[in-house]
């Protein structure tokens, strides 16, 4: 008498990734949506991350695809989980993080695990393949075809072909970010001119507006965390370092100066819509005198977050800015 070989719950795990729009940008179905075409899995797993550009997010593309998969009726089953990542192409902060996720869905005999490996950085791809490969996580690995292409909708992925395609895709996606580095002018501040050129582009700051950027330029050359702003009022330690670079920049603009040092000795703080007034202006100069808009947005006072929670920073590399005494 042969035994009935018991089902298995097949479950597909998969990071979201920006081809996954689908008609949120009025483009086709993305990776993920496609697998459903010729597979059917009892649970689907999506992972995304938190992204630092603004213009992409992944948050809204997994609530996205879980709707389309609900509503589709691929699956009933659809879960998001967000992993915490400072950076997306990083194999050792990667790799720990996502094994993580992975264990907490506890393997067993009766469940089969399938990774898509298609949306996401090369560097989740090289993560999901190295899992595979080591055993850490008991993984079937497939990759999804655009359809135009003529190529069957899903495709397995072998693990003694993958990797080396994968790592050299990483590294040629590298030498690209290497190239389009190059392409980024330089930060230059003169403290002892209260001058500010990027590139070639002297940018005409008026004293606070130079001791506002200042203040922004080394927070992202020391690599702090953005400021942020929690309120009505601005964090004192701002107001402190103002005066400060005012005053070692424009030592004979004094009267501007006393105005906010009697702010500090009364305990008194910093309106936000000033601050705010102040930074429009700066990126106003900036957007003026910068002819690319794209450089010209690494460079801007940027802010992200809520209106009352808002953090502020420049988006452009630490290496990239240059203070001179």
């Amino acid at each position: 008498m042969q035994l009935k070989r018991e089902k298995k719950n097949r479950i597909l795990i998969s990071f979201v990734g920006t081809n996954d729009s689908g008609q949120m940008t009025g483009k086709s179905d993305g990776a993920i949506l496609t697998i459903f075409r010729s597979r059917k899995y009892d649970e689907v797993r999506l992972i995304w991350n938190e992204s630092k550009s603004k213009e992409i997010h992944l948050h809204k593309i997994a609530k996205y695809v879980r709707k389309e998969i609900l509503s589709r009726g691929y699956c009933n089953n659809v879960n998001l989980h967000k992993i915490d990542l400072d950076s997306v192409t990083d194999h050792n902060e990667i790799y720990p993080k996502l094994l993580e996720i992975c264990r907490k869905l506890n393997p067993s005999p009766d469940k089969h695990f399938t990774a898509a490996i298609s949306s996401g950085t090369p560097s989740m791809q090289v993560c999901w393949i190295l899992m595979a490969e080591s055993g850490d996580f008991p993984l079937e690995l497939i990759r999804s075809n655009e359809p135009k292409y003529g190529r069957p909708f899903v495709s397995p992925v072998k693990l003694d072909t993958g990797l080396p395609r994968i790592v050299r895709l990483e590294k040629e996606v590298q030498e690209l970010r290497e190239e389009k580095k190059q392409l980024i002018p330089d930060l230059q501040i003169n403290i002892s001119t209260g001058v500010v050129c990027i590139g070639d582009a002297e940018i005409a700051f008026s004293p606070i507006e130079f001791s506002y950027y200042r203040y922004f330029a080394e927070r992202s050359k020391s690599a702090d965390p953005l400021m942020r702003i929690s309120g009505i009022f601005v964090p004192e330690e701002f107001l402190k370092s103002i005066v400060q670079y005012h005053a070692e920049s424009f030592p004979g603009s004094d009267l501007f100066r006393q105005d906010l040092q009697t702010k500090i000795k009364r305990g008194e703080e910093l309106d936000v819509r000033t601050f705010r007034g102040n930074v429009s202006k700066a990126n106003k100069k900036i957007q003026n005198s910068i002819n690319n808009e794209g450089i010209g947005n690494l460079f801007r006072i940027s802010s992200f977050g809520k209106r009352h929670s808002t953090s502020y920073g420049l988006n452009i590399s630490g290496d990239k800015v240059y203070i001179n005494k």
